[in-house]
């Protein structure tokens, strides 16, 4: 692999990291909590939330234990990274593991300074339970690079039985 390719996939998850920084930080600068604003046409509704828990506010009586967990998993996805990282191709499930590391980061980044993560998103949609999700950019990057990793091994996994 090239250096430049390379410097790039290890650039990947810090650019991640940083735009939803920026973002998170816009945020609690800009924004009370319960205050709402549309934006793309009124598709998204922007908002301040902090999340003590993982996903959907889950286990959010034990936010040091999530913490743990969220560490332990990033820990071992980017020991992945690194190994994938030395190997030559696969280059789609680089991008995806380094987007998915990217907003991982950041979201532990929250968890280590603030003890919470700092979403700010949501669906401007009829049915409530859903309008009522609060995401992050980081959120959609961890699940876009699950999904792509899941596709791309499976694409992988597939071309070698054929």
């Amino acid at each position: 692999m090239g250096l430049d390719r390379k410097k790039a996939f290890l650039a990947l998850p810090a650019v991640v990291f940083g735009a939803d920084w920026t973002l998170k930080r816009y945020i609690e600068k800009n924004m009370e909590t319960g205050e709402e604003k549309e934006v793309c046409g009124g598709r998204l509704i922007i908002r301040k939330h902090y999340n003590d828990g993982a996903a959907f506010g889950l286990f959010g009586a034990y936010p040091k234990a999530v913490a743990a967990v969220h560490g332990g998993l990033l820990a071992a996805a980017a020991a992945c990274y690194a190994v994938l990282l030395r190997e030559e191709g696969k280059n789609s499930i680089k991008i995806a593991t380094g987007l998915l590391l990217g907003g991982g980061f950041c979201n532990f980044w929250d968890r280590l300074t603030k003890q919470h993560v700092v979403d700010y998103m949501s669906f401007n949609v009829k049915c409530s339970r859903l309008r009522k999700v609060v995401f992050n950019l980081s959120d959609l990057f961890v699940f876009a690079g699950a999904v792509m990793n899941l596709f791309f091994v499976n694409l992988a996994k597939k071309r070698k039985k054929e």
